[in-house]
């Protein structure tokens, strides 16, 4: 990173060797001759060595194999012209179907031989095919060999000149042969001489090298040492501006950037290549919409940059070249060199933590402030009742039914505010990670059961059907029984609550795997819209406002209870077709290994409003 204040210290040039084109053409050289002529030699040690074994010493082999088999032909017919013998006849007829094998794949490798050789084939196929062309008419029938026998000493002058041209034919292959290996040998001869050639050009080279070297070690001491400093001083300046967490700008006084620390890179997005030779406005607002856009000559820094003084601002906004705002704070002060002014430094400090703080803390106040008017709101109408109940029954003499009933009224206040501060507690337990849960081995239908029969009075006023199904091999879980009643009791009185009369509620448990128990309460209700859905589980809130039926405590309670047992709760809701709360429970470690004791069966007693 160029930094516009250090002024480069004048040194004197450094010494440039003279030129040596012969010595790195001398290298070069040597090199490739290195490389090169072990790779020729050696390709062509293997191109003939390949051509031997690959194509001569097959051609020899077939060609020794084919003068064996005419041999054997020639008994074979001899044998069938004295005696008539037809056994003779078709052991001689194979016979020919094997040399017809043995000529196809000599005649595969003519390609691959020289013409000389190709030369000397020829004839000998010709002669075999002479010869087998004699012996047609006697092979026809006993009266057609009878008449051969008169040109048996023409047919054996055939076969003597077949033998003759296969003679000539190997006698080729071995000359060839010969004359390969011979090829051969005095390729690894050439391969040695040169090896040494080159050994000692390469030797030569290394000292070449050396020689190069140390005209070029001092050149490089000196400058190493020259660069030593400014490099030292170089590290200094990166290190202070890289360990600071603002962002760094400096620029020159038209208002060019020259230099740019990681921190500044990283809060505008660009790295410094991008960034130099940019003008602090397009640099800072170039990426801003057109609503927040403003004249590069209304720029606050621009205006800054003018002045000989130095300039701040305590809140002011930038762009990352995503067009993302940053709110920072930032300091102008002027970049001096010596008593001249070349430029400017800016500092920008990011102040989005600072800002998203003081938001924060202000959504804690107005929190605060919420649940205090809830809370105050909640208690105030059981403490009314009470109140009311209890002045007259001091004020109004009153028989024993209607005393009974103005005391029912207070102790169904009482229990009203005991409730929500119970819940209250619950809440601060909650936040305070200190809600306190026994989890122990519990079976899940003696649980739906229970939390069934207390919601059922609630349903039967409202003509709710309450139904409990479970399979009948659930293992059992891991859970407080007294923390999963009141689990299942509020998301069983959120059911009741919403859902109008004559709809269904369903509670029913599922093994969802071998690991996890998942308990479902269902209902038909109204369903809950997607945009609600976010804050279903935030404490103190509602639906419906107006509605006063509970302090809005329930859901973020049972969050919180069923997260304290390592489980989690979901929601699937359809509007106007209802809402399903899943509970996902850990399996009782020791049920995991061993068969699950069976809940009682699935139509066991229904309670109230149940079937």
């Amino acid at each position: 990173m160029d930094t516009p204040y250090a002024t480069p210290r004048e040194t004197a040039p450094l010494p440039v060797p003279e030129a040596r084109p012969w010595a790195l053409g001398f290298i070069v050289a040597a090199i490739l001759a290195l490389a090169g002529v072990p790779i020729y030699t050696s390709q062509s040690i293997a191109d003939e060595e390949n051509r031997i074994a690959e194509v001569l010493e097959p051609a020899q082999r077939h060609a020794a194999g084919l003068a064996l088999v005419q041999t054997r032909q020639m008994l074979r017919f001899r044998e069938y012209l004295l005696t008539g013998d037809t056994d003779a006849r078709v052991r001689y007829q194979a016979l020919v179907l094997e040399e017809d094998s043995i000529r196809n794949q000599l005649a595969g490798l003519l390609d691959r031989m020289e013409l000389d050789a190709r030369q000397q084939v020829l004839p000998l196929f010709d002669a075999s095919i002479q010869w087998h062309q004699g012996h047609r008419s006697a092979l026809e029938g006993n009266q057609a060999r009878l008449e051969f026998l008169p040109l048996a000493d023409q047919d054996l002058e055939r076969y003597e000149s077949m033998l003759l041209a296969s003679q000539a034919f190997r006698a080729g292959m071995n000359r060839q042969m010969e004359a390969g290996r011979e090829a051969a040998r005095q390729a690894r001869q050439l391969q040695v001489r040169l090896t040494i050639v080159l050994l000692a050009l390469a030797l030569l080279a290394t000292v070449a090298v050396a020689v190069v070297g140390r005209r070029l070690r001092g050149i490089i001491h000196e400058a190493n040492l020259r660069r030593r400093d400014a490099v030292r001083a170089r590290w200094e300046v990166d290190a202070i501006l890289e360990a600071t967490g603002d962002g760094v700008l400096g620029f020159d006084l038209d208002g060019r950037l020259l230099t740019l620390n990681a921190p500044g890179a990283r809060l505008l997005g660009y790295t410094e290549e991008e960034a130099r030779g940019r003008s602090v406005h397009d640099l800072l607002h170039g990426s801003a919409p057109d609503e927040e856009s403003h004249d590069e000559h209304a720029c606050p820094l621009m205006e800054a940059l003018q002045g000989e003084s130095g300039a701040e601002r305590l809140d002011d906004t930038v762009w990352h070249r995503r067009g993302r705002p940053v709110p920072v704070r930032w300091a102008l002060r002027p970049l001096v060199d010596g008593r001249r002014i070349r430029g400017a430094v800016v500092t920008l400090t990011d102040m989005t933590e600072i800002r998203e703080a003081e938001r924060a803390l202000r959504e804690a106040v107005r929190a605060r402030e919420e649940t205090m008017a809830v809370v105050s709101h909640d208690l105030r109408n059981p403490l009314g009742s009470i109140s009311a109940a209890a002045e007259l029954l001091l004020d109004v003499p009153l028989d024993e039914e209607r005393t009974r009933r103005q005391l029912r009224t207070i102790m169904k206040a009482a229990e009203r505010s005991n409730l929500l501060i119970e819940d209250l507690l619950d809440v601060a337990r909650i936040d305070a990670g200190g809600l306190s849960v026994r989890a122990e081995p519990c079976p899940v239908r003696p649980l739906l059961d229970e939390a069934a029969a207390l919601i059922g009075p609630r349903a039967l006023e409202k003509d709710l059907t309450v139904e409990v199904r479970t399979p009948g091999d659930l293992p059992r879980v891991r859970a407080d029984r007294d923390r999963m009643i009141q689990v299942l009791g509020n998301l069983l009185g959120n059911a009741v609550r919403h859902t109008a009369a004559g709809g269904e509620i369903g509670l029913s448990a599922e093994r969802r795997s071998d690991a996890q128990v998942a308990i479902q309460v269902r209902d038909t209700g109204e369903g809950i819209p997607d945009e609600d859905r976010e804050h279903l589980f935030d404490r103190f809130w509602r639906r419906d406002r107006a509605d006063r039926s509970g302090a809005g405590l329930g859901l973020a309670i049972v969050k919180g209870i069923v997260e304290a047992h390592d489980g989690v709760v979901e929601v699937d809701s359809t509007v106007g077709e209802g809402t399903t709360f899943t509970v996902v429970l850990p399996v009782a470690p020791a049920m995991r290994s061993v068969p699950p004791e069976p809940d009682p069966a699935t139509t066991a007693d229904a309670p109230p409003g149940s079937s």
